[in-house]
């Protein structure tokens, strides 16, 4: 890799206009400026795209034809980041939810990590969790930790995921992956960088600021111990046997498959 690899920061933006001046100009504000910009808007009904549109440094992309892949927008929303990462040429790939956005070291720091660590493919910074008051918080204090790997391993929010292109393209049908509709990305490539690569790593830097939306879909559709919550787990469970089974790893039931299939069974 050399000492200045291109940095393609992927944004995935819908309905969220508020935010998206924040997001965009905390990118153009990175200290390390070798990064091209790609903005997806998946048919938003507000003025997103709008907003997007009025910034000449940054590549604007919208999906004129959304279709509706579940009754949640978790699945639209990894399709984003796959039709962005197509429009994409860089060497390390950055993923950005449009209500978060990045510390101005964010991208240097990558870049630094991927030069020092050459082997690896993957790496996860912490989240600086940012309120509707502007207060923070830095929750976040699990650091780099062995998982065993039929256990998904703890992981911070997708906007603190950084990878190499090659990762991408080599397990984008796990990533994008239909069959797993309410999974979401930082989900899916943490347990492909913990149970395929052995490469499950989090950086002990706080880099990305992660917006606590109450009114988002992971607070308002998935509460915890609602039969939403519980069919995700449940598909959790299935992502890991899938992975296990296509990749030849040992996978051994545990006590959480054996309780979330028995709780789900009641929702049905």
């Amino acid at each position: 890799m050399s000492k200045k690899p291109l940095v393609s920061i992927l944004i995935a933006s819908f309905n969220k206009e508020m935010y998206v001046k924040r997001c965009i100009e905390s990118c153009l504000s990175q200290s390390y400026k070798k990064i091209e910009i790609i903005f997806y808007d998946d048919g938003s009904k507000d003025n997103s795209l709008k907003i997007a549109k009025k910034y000449k440094k940054i590549k604007v992309l919208s999906n004129k034809k959304k279709k509706s892949f579940s009754k949640f927008n978790t699945y639209p929303q990894i399709n984003s980041y796959c039709e962005a990462f197509k429009k994409s040429k860089g060497k390390i790939i950055t993923f950005l939810d449009c209500d978060d956005f990045y510390k101005k070291n964010k991208v240097s720091e990558i870049v630094k990590y991927f030069i020092k660590k050459k082997k690896s493919t993957i790496v996860f910074d912490k989240p600086i969790f940012f309120y509707v008051n502007k207060k923070t918080s830095q929750p976040f204090k699990k650091s780099n930790t062995s998982f065993k790997k039929n256990i998904w391993p703890i992981f911070p929010p997708q906007s603190c995921i950084s990878i190499k292109r090659n990762f991408f393209n080599k397990y984008i049908n796990d990533i994008k992956n239909k069959n797993f509709s309410m999974l979401t990305l930082d989900f899916r490539l943490a347990v492909l960088a913990n149970t395929v690569l052995d490469n499950f790593f989090i950086m002990n830097k706080n880099l990305t600021y992660y917006f606590q939306d109450t009114e988002g879909e992971s607070s308002s559709k998935f509460k915890k111990f609602g039969a939403n919550w519980w069919a995700r787990r449940n598909q959790a469970h299935t992502y890991m046997r899938y992975i296990t089974h296509k990749y030849n790893i040992t996978y051994s039931i545990n006590l959480d498959f054996i309780i979330t299939r028995f709780i789900v069974s009641f929702f049905r």
